[in-house]
């Protein structure tokens, strides 16, 4: 039987008090991978989980999958979480979790892009970025992928597979060499909210953040198992350090193609009119729950971006159109052999969940 292993990540912040007396930063990227025996079985074990919680604190449940972004603003939140981390506990086989922790005193600036400088022979006006730079604009689009390259190794194709949540960023080695290796990678956008095992690493995360918080404890090694006492043995720590830098740091001034991964069919939604805001329409009620109505069906949902995801298209993919416009716009698609299939919203969707 093959395992499956959910990704996801996020960042860590914390305010502290230098030693020259002035308040500071400490920023890291914090990852967890959920590995679990069967996933079928775990989707149901998770539901469940999930379900008691919501029950424990005498709230109707909405979705069949959770991120934190769902609960954030909830007053129970904690309460909640807890509630399903103990419903949850003896259904997982492992807890791995991973952190960066760099020394700037080591190496103040990262040099990138360096493969790109020699294949095209380029001197290079601005080849380096300080660790802040490094961490806001390239780690913490692609940490679900080092995670996984991380453990690889201690796994074989024929045993794992890997579910991430969708990421980004520009390639390098460890992603290369992930892709290039035998393992079945699913790559799937608002995995959070629509796959347990990765919905799971995401309310965990925040778990691990709170916790630590609590009990006002650095992210350090020695302090991740003990605020996961429920897992006991289950919890693997990987800090990500200076020395794994060479394999995490971006190569090429290119973006990461993750098109044979993207887990299909996906149900690309087409916003048609120019007027409605991306951010806002992903914020909504109603993309939420066309997610959460889409991942009933085993199918994935994102909002199309012409210049970038029709390279991603597959037979069998869906247009989610909203407006007139939309639908205009899957039929020129249609015109030069992209045979979307084309569905209303409005009518795709039962209306308890299309309701605002």
């Amino acid at each position: 039987m093959v395992s499956v292993i959910g990704i996801d990540s996020r960042k860590f912040e914390r305010t502290n008090l230098r030693r020259n007396g002035k308040l500071g930063t400490f920023s890291s990227i914090i990852g967890i991978a959920i590995k679990v025996n069967d996933y079928y079985t775990y989707d149901q074990d998770y539901k469940e989980a999930i379900g008691r919680a919501f029950d424990d604190i005498k709230e109707e449940i909405d979705y069949s999958y959770y991120c934190y972004n769902d609960i954030k603003d909830h007053p129970k939140r904690y309460e909640l979480l807890n509630s399903f981390v103990k419903n949850i506990s003896d259904k997982i086989e492992k807890v791995h979790v991973f952190y960066s922790l760099f020394s700037q005193k080591e190496i103040p600036e990262i040099k990138v892009y360096g493969r790109m400088a020699k294949r095209k022979g380029l001197k290079l006006s601005n080849p380096t970025r300080s660790l802040d730079e490094f961490i806001s604009e390239h780690l913490t689009n692609t940490f679900p992928a080092i995670c996984a390259w991380r453990i690889s190794e201690y796994f074989t194709p024929d045993t794992v597979e890997f579910h991430l949540d969708s990421y980004s960023g520009h390639i390098f080695e460890a992603q290369e060499e992930l892709d290039k290796s035998e393992y079945c990678i699913s790559i799937i956008p608002n995995g959070d909210c629509s796959n347990p095992v990765i919905s799971t690493a995401d309310l965990l995360l925040e778990v691990l953040d709170r916790r630590l918080e609590i009990k006002r404890l650095r992210l350090l090694f020695e302090n991740i198992r003990p605020v996961f006492k429920e897992f006991g043995e289950k919890v693997l720590v990987y800090p990500i350090t200076n020395k794994h830098l060479p394999k995490i740091t971006p190569i090429d001034n290119k973006p990461i193609d993750v098109t044979q991964n993207i887990k299909h069919p996906v149900y690309w939604l087409f916003k048609g009119d120019a007027l409605i805001d991306s951010g806002t329409l992903k914020r909504s009620k109603t993309y939420r729950n066309l997610v959460d109505y889409m991942a009933s069906r085993n199918g994935t949902v994102k909002l199309f971006d012409k210049s970038r995801d029709i390279k991603q298209y597959v037979d069998g993919d869906y247009g989610v159109f909203i407006n007139p416009q939309g639908k205009e716009t899957i039929k020129t698609y249609q015109n030069i052999g992209k045979n979307f299939i084309p569905f209303d919203f409005n009518v795709m969707v039962p209306k308890e969940y299309s309701s605002e």
